[in-house]
């Protein structure tokens, strides 16, 4: 086989090798174009639901700690008395061990 006839062949296989390589690639693309619809389609409906979840937990804490700060100032405003000799009792022990000497 002359050095002619064994160039034409390598040129016949490396042009072989480049045309099923673009037509792989676009395959692949293809491919990758179409996952990538079906996971952003997916996703988006996860966000969305998470969203709306999200939004009616913040509504029911916002709605219990409400609740909660009201009961609490219905109690204060009734009988404050034991309220004000607990915030005093917290602070002398506070202040008694921040004051205390470190030596």
């Amino acid at each position: 086989m002359s050095e002619k006839t064994k160039d034409m062949r390598i040129d016949e296989a490396l042009q072989f090798l480049s045309e099923v390589a673009l037509e792989k690639g676009a395959e692949l693309r293809d491919l990758v174009s179409e996952k990538y619809g079906e996971l952003k389609s997916a996703l988006g409906g996860f966000a969305e639901r998470a969203g709306r979840e999200a939004h009616a937990s913040m509504d029911e804490g916002r709605g219990k700690v409400t609740d909660f700060a009201s009961r609490v100032d219905q109690k204060v405003h009734k009988n404050p008395w034991p309220f004000l000799g607990g915030a005093a009792l917290g602070a002398l022990i506070l202040g008694l061990f921040l004051g205390r000497s470190r030596k």
